[in-house]
C-alpha cells in the first residue's frame, strides 16, 4: 500500500526520519550535516551564489523611529526575482500601472490584449486597513536590519520558531539522507530567502498583500485531517488569474506557506492541501503560477506537504492532470489522492472538520478578518524587541555549543548519543516564540484566535 494511504489506515503520520524517530545511521547523518553547517556559519550567505539576481534589494535599513507601514511604501523591487526561477516566459508582469500583460495570467501565455486595470487589481490590504494596524515601515531592531548576513544569521532567521533539527531533517529527507546535497539545498534556500526578503514579508504581513486574494478564501487554513495535519483549502473555481498581477499571487502564496509554518508543531510537520475542483474551468488555471509554486514547494519548503487531496475532479481537471503529473517530483506525485465523492473525502478528513458544502457538519464559511488598530503595537517597541532578540541570541549560542559537542562526539558504530541538547533546543524555541510578536505582523489567524501569541493552535476558534 502507498505509505501515504497507510497513515490514514493507522491514524498516525509517518514518523520515520522525523525528530525523535531516527535510526542510528540517520542520527549519524544528522550529526554530519550539523558539522558541515556549523563550519559554514562564518561565511556570507551570498557566497558562491548564482541562482538568483545578486543585485536584489536586501532588508530595509533601520529607521531610528519606526513608522507605520503604508501600502505605497512597499518597494516592488524586493519581489523582482520571485518569478525568474520557474517561469520560462520573460513577460510575467504587467507592463505598466494601467496595463497588464495577458501572457502572465493566460493558459500557456495566450489571451486577450491588455485592458485597463480595475481598482481592485493591485489594491493591497494596507490601502484600506486602519492606519493604526500597520507594522513599522522599517525594522525596529538592528537584529533584523543586517545588510550582509552570514550563513549563521540567515539560518537562525529561517528557523524562526521551529526546532533546529526539524528544519535540517526536512532537507535531509528531501535529499535522500545525503548530507552534502542537503547542505547545498539548505544554503540555496537561505540565499533565496535573503534575496527575496522573506523576513520582510513576514514583518509587513497582510498589509502588503492583495486585498481581493485575502478575501477570496483561497488557501484558507481550517482544522485538520484524520492524522492531525492542518488542511489548506483551495476552491479552484474562485481563482481568477486575471484579477491581480502574477507577482502578487506568488507573494500571497509564499505568505501562506510562512503562516502555515506557525501551525506545524511536531509530531505534525506537514499540511494537507484540499483542492476542490467543483465547477472549475480552464479560466481558473494559471500555468506560470503553478510552475512557480511547484518550484518553491520542492526547493524552499521541502517535506512540508503531507497530502494533496483532489476533490470532485471534473473532466477539465482530469485533462489538466495529464499535463501536470509529469512536472511533479515522484515523491510529491505519490501524495496526490483523488476523492470522487464526499464519502471518499471523509476517509481523509472527519465530518466534524469538513465544511457543510463538502459533506461535513462544520458550519465554517471563510470571512477575512481585517487588521485592527494597535494589533502590531509590540513591533514599535525597539527596546523590548532588542531584549527579546538578545535572549534568543544567547539561547542560540548555547544550542550551537551543545550541538558542536554532540556532532563531534566519537561513537562506536550503531551507538546513539543521548540528546541532552533537546532541552537547550526548547530554550531556543521558547525565546523564539517570545520574540515572534516583535518580528511578525499579526495574521488573520491571530485575529480569529486560531494562533495565540505563543503560537499555540486552537482550531475550535475557526
Amino acid at each position: 500500500m502507498n505509505p501515504v494511504l497507510e497513515q490514514y489506515e493507522s491514524g498516525k503520520p509517518i514518523a520515520e526520519g522525523t525528530l525523535g524517530n531516527l535510526t542510528a545511521l540517520q542520527d549519524a547523518t544528522l550529526r554530519d550535516l550539523w558539522r558541515r553547517l556549523l563550519a559554514s556559519f562564518p561565511n556570507s550567505v551570498a557566497a558562491d551564489h548564482n541562482e538568483v539576481d545578486p543585485a536584489a534589494t536586501l532588508s530595509p535599513a533601520l529607521s531610528p523611529t519606526p513608522q507605520p507601514l503604508s501600502a505605497s511604501s512597499v518597494d516592488s523591487s524586493k519581489r523582482s526575482n520571485r518569478l525568474r526561477q520557474a517561469s520560462a516566459s520573460p513577460a510575467t508582469t504587467p507592463t505598466s500601472d494601467k496595463q497588464r500583460s495577458s501572457s502572465s495570467s493566460s493558459w500557456f501565455g495566450f489571451g486577450a490584449a491588455a485592458k485597463p486595470e480595475p481598482t481592485s487589481y493591485r489594491q493591497l490590504v494596507g490601502d484600506v486597513a486602519p492606519e493604526g494596524s500597520r507594522p513599522p515601515e522599517r525594522y525596529s531592531s538592528s537584529v533584523m536590519a543586517r545588510a550582509a548576513p552570514t550563513v549563521r544569521d540567515a539560518f537562525w532567521d529561517t528557523v524562526m520558531c521551529d526546532h533546529p533539527d526539524v528544519l535540517l531533517l526536512r532537507f535531509l529527507r528531501a535529499r535522500k539522507w545525503k548530507p552534502e546535497d542537503a547542505l547545498n539545498m539548505l544554503l540555496a534556500c537561505l540565499r533565496w530567502r535573503q534575496n527575496e526578503d522573506i523576513d520582510w514579508l513576514v514583518w509587513s504581513g497582510e498589509s502588503r498583500l492583495n486585498l481581493a486574494l485575502m478575501r477570496s478564501g483561497i488557501g484558507a487554513l481550517h482544522r485538520t485531517d484524520r492524522i492531525g495535519q492542518p488542511v489548506l483549502h483551495i476552491p479552484v473555481r474562485l481563482n481568477d488569474p486575471k484579477a491581480q498581477p502574477l507577482e502578487q499571487i506568488v507573494e500571497y502564496t509564499i505568505y501562506l506557506m510562512e503562516v502555515a509554518r506557525c501551525v506545524l508543531h511536531p509530531p505534525v510537520e506537514k499540511v494537507c492541501l484540499l483542492v476542490d475542483t467543483t465547477d472549475m474551468s480552464l479560466s481558473n488555471m494559471d500555468w506560470n503560477f503553478f510552475r512557480t509554486f511547484l518550484h518553491y514547494l520542492e526547493h524552499y519548503y521541502p517535506e512540508c506537504l503531507g497530502l494533496v487531496l483532489i476533490y470532485n475532479a471534473s473532466w477539465v481537471f482530469n485533462s489538466l492532470w495529464k499535463l501536470i503529473r509529469p512536472l511533479l517530483d515522484p515523491v510529491v506525485a505519490s501524495k496526490v489522492q483523488f476523492a470522487a465523492s464526499q464519502k471518499d473525502l471523509q476517509k481523509f478528513i472527519a465530518p466534524e472538520n469538513l465544511p457543510v458544502e463538502l459533506g461535513g457538519s462544520d458550519c465554517f464559511t471563510f470571512t477575512y478578518a481585517m487588521p485592527r488598530d494597535g494589533e502590531n503595537a509590540p513591533m514599535f517597541d525597539s527596546a523590548a524587541f532588542d531584549a527579546a532578540a538578545a535572549k534568543r541570541e544567547a539561547a542560540c549560542d548555547h544550542f550551537e555549543s551543545a550541538t558542536r559537542a554532540w556532532a563531534n562526539a566519537t561513537l562506536v558504530p550503531g551507538e546513539f548519543l543521548p540528546h541532552a541538547r533537546n532541552s537547550v533546543a526548547d530554550s531556543v524555541i521558547a525565546a523564539s516564540k517570545d520574540m515572534d510578536k516583535y518580528r511578525r505582523a499579526r495574521t488573520q489567524y491571530h485575529r480569529t484566535g486560531v494562533i495565540a501569541d505563543d503560537l499555540a493552535v486552537n482550531w475550535s476558534s475557526s
